[in-house]
C-alpha cells in the first residue's frame, strides 16, 4: 500500500470504530444503570417502570424512557429520558408528573435537571433523585408571577434626545431598554430638521402587573410630546404596538432603569430581541 493508502485506510478504521465504541459505550453504560436502578426499586411494586425503548434502539427523537414514583417532597412521578448521548456527551431529561400546581412541578423539574448537569459524563439519576428527600417546597424559586411585557415600535424619531428624556420619565417606576438604528441626516434631506433622528426603534419594557402596563400604554398613546416635528413643536408618538403578554415567572427581565443599544444589523435585532419577545418570555410558553 502507499502512504495515502494507508492513511485513508486508516481514517476509515478510526472513524467507524470511533463511532462504533461510543455509540456502544453509551448503550452498555445506559444498560448497567437501568440493572441497577431495577434492582434498587425491586420488590417495590409500581414504583419503578421501564417505558422503553431498549437504548440499543433508542433514538434521538424516541430515547430510552422510565418512571419512577416518589412520595417525597410530595406524591409524584420522575418521568426520565436518556438521550443517545447519555452519559457521555448530554446529561438525562426530567420531567415531573403530579397533582400540584405548574410552577411548583416545573420548579422541581429546573432543580433535577440542574443537579444532573453538575455531573456531566456520568450515570447520575439514581444520585440525582434523592436531592427530593429532604427539600421544602417553600424554598422553591418560583419566580415572579404576574409580571407584565410591553414592547412597541416607533419607525421613525425626529428628535431623539427629546424622545429620549420623554420615554425616561414615562418609565421611572419601570425597567425600559431600547434598541435603534442611525439615520444619516446629511444625506437625506427630508431630515435635515431633525436632531440626532432615529429609525426602527424597539422598545421593551417591563412593568410589575398588567395595571401598570396598560397605564403605561395610555400614557404613550396620550402624550403628544414624545417627539418634535420639522418645526421643532412637540408631536405625538408615531408608534405600533408589537406584544403585551404576561412573562413567564422564571423569565429574564430587561435590566433595571433605563438603558439603550444601537444594532447595525437585522441579525444583531434578531439577537437583541428575540429573547425578550412572548415566543421566549411570556407565561404560556414556560418550561
Amino acid at each position: 500500500f502507499g502512504s495515502s493508502s494507508v492513511c485513508r485506510l486508516f481514517n476509515h478504521f478510526v472513524s467507524a470504530g470511533c463511532i462504533y465504541y461510543v455509540t456502544m459505550s453509551n448503550v452498555q453504560r445506559q444498560i448497567a444503570e437501568l440493572k441497577t436502578l431495577m434492582k434498587e426499586y425491586k420488590g417495590q411494586e409500581g414504583v419503578f417502570e421501564f417505558l422503553g425503548p431498549k437504548p440499543a434502539d433508542a433514538t434521538d427523537a424516541n430515547p430510552t424512557r422510565l418512571k419512577i414514583k416518589r412520595s417525597k417532597p410530595v406524591p409524584l412521578t420522575v418521568v426520565v429520558s436518556m438521550p443517545v448521548g447519555y452519559p457521555e456527551s448530554a446529561p438525562p431529561i426530567f420531567e415531573v408528573e403530579g397533582d400540584m400546581e405548574d410552577d411548583i412541578r416545573e420548579a422541581i423539574q429546573d432543580l433535577l435537571n440542574t443537579q444532573a448537569s453538575y455531573m456531566p459524563g456520568m450515570e447520575c439519576i439514581s444520585v440525582t433523585l434523592p436531592c427530593l428527600d429532604d427539600l421544602d417546597l417553600s424554598t422553591l424559586d418560583l419566580g415572579v408571577p404576574g409580571r407584565c411585557r410591553v414592547i412597541f415600535k416607533v419607525d421613525v424619531v425626529n428628535n431623539s434626545p427629546n424622545f429620549s428624556k420623554s420615554l425616561k420619565a414615562a418609565t421611572a417606576d419601570l425597567s425600559c431598554i431600547w434598541f435603534y438604528r442611525l439615520i444619516e441626516c446629511q444625506k437625506n434631506a427630508k431630515f435635515s430638521f431633525a436632531v440626532d433622528p432615529y429609525r426602527s426603534v424597539n422598545c421593551v419594557v417591563d412593568a410589575p402587573d398588567d395595571k401598570t402596563a396598560k397605564e403605561f400604554l395610555k400614557a404613550l398613546r396620550t402624550d403628544n410630546s414624545f417627539d418634535l416635528d420639522m418645526l421643532g413643536k412637540p408631536c405625538k408618538l408615531q408608534m405600533n404596538l408589537v406584544e403585551e403578554f404576561e412573562m413567564a415567572p422564571k423569565a429574564a427581565a430587561v435590566p433595571a432603569g433605563f438603558s439603550c443599544t444601537e444594532y447595525r444589523t437585522e441579525e444583531e435585532f434578531d439577537a437583541l430581541m428575540n429573547p425578550l419577545m412572548a415566543a421566549a418570555a411570556g407565561v404560556q410558553n414556560k418550561k
